[in-house]
């Protein structure tokens, strides 16, 4: 068994054989597909992950409790409105857009600002 090409099989001036042209296109593509870690635990973009971020909503908190809140609009990713609420300790939970007390939480956030 023989480890090493032929010069006749390959040599500088050849093309390189089709497996390995399959490999490297296939490498690029993976790479071009993983995203790139930055250190960052939360992903900002909602559609890079294709599904809801919110599975499990809560009615009504204490609006002073609340630090921002983040809407996310219906799409590809998820058939449903979402609203994210960064709470003053750091802690993101999901609210109802269509409960009543947070529709007052948002109009009472929306005349402060």
């Amino acid at each position: 068994m023989k480890l090493r090409p032929s010069a006749t099989t390959f040599c500088s001036r050849s093309r390189p054989p089709h497996n390995l042209r399959v490999l490297l296109l296939l490498s690029l593509l993976l790479a071009a597909l993983v995203p790139t870690t930055t250190g960052q635990s939360h992903v900002k973009d909602p559609y890079l992950e294709m599904r809801c971020v919110c599975l499990n909503s809560v009615s009504g908190i204490h609006p002073n409790g609340i630090s921002t809140l983040e809407l996310i609009r219906p799409g590809a990713h998820c058939d449903k409105v979402e609203l994210i609420a960064t709470l003053k300790v750091g802690k993101k939970i999901c609210l109802d857009p269509t409960a009543l007390g947070v529709k007052k939480i948002v109009m009472k956030l929306l005349e402060g600002s």
